[in-house]
């Protein structure tokens, strides 16, 4: 009974993980997602961060936390009432929140007056407008996200970004490269 009642007062939901963070940010992008993310049953608002300016830019110029935090504050990606800490566990719902500004979803009616307008339930109609692409599973927002589950989110954000028309780049595929020179 003791150890519940010293368990009690920290709370799950305050997990921090400083040495995971500090990692995060000493490896390349590549490494980065393909190995350290893998590994991680929690990520860090740092890690998060990481991951969404790679989403948002195609790789990370950045060297540090406060760049990253500021530059996406400044592209509204992040929401300043959240006020998270670089070394906390990030849940579901504010990640799907940047999701969904990256890819500039406009969502539905509930998402618009009560998520973006008032700020309120705005990670939880995310998830749910997520969900409704196909590019995250319908599940709490509350809960902590998972590295191998925000790989999965990214990797299926830039396919919808690729279908969408959303790179300048040009075909990448043998194919597509003959078509295009074969076009009048």
């Amino acid at each position: 009974m003791a150890t519940l009642a010293t368990a009690l007062p920290s709370g799950c939901s305050q997990v921090s993980r400083p040495e995971q963070a500090q990692a995060g940010e000493r490896v390349g992008p590549d490494q980065f997602l393909h190995e350290h993310l893998q590994r991680q049953a929690v990520v860090t608002v740092s890690e998060a961060y990481r991951a969404m300016v790679m989403l948002a830019e195609g790789d990370d110029r950045f060297d540090s936390f406060a760049a990253r935090e500021e530059y996406l504050l400044a592209k509204k990606i992040v929401r300043p009432e959240w006020k998270l800490k670089r070394d906390a566990a990030i849940d579901r719902g504010s990640v799907a929140y940047m999701v969904l500004q990256i890819l500039d979803l406009r969502g539905g009616v509930n998402m618009n007056v009560y998520g973006r307008l008032l700020g309120v339930a705005d990670r939880r109609y995310a998830v749910r407008e997520l969900a409704y692409k196909g590019i995250m599973v319908n599940r709490p927002p509350y809960r902590l996200i998972t590295g191998p589950e925000l790989v999965d989110v990214l990797a299926r954000a830039d396919t919808y970004m690729a279908e969408n028309g959303r790179y300048d780049e040009p075909p990448t595929s043998v194919v597509e490269q003959v078509e295009a020179a074969d076009a009048p």
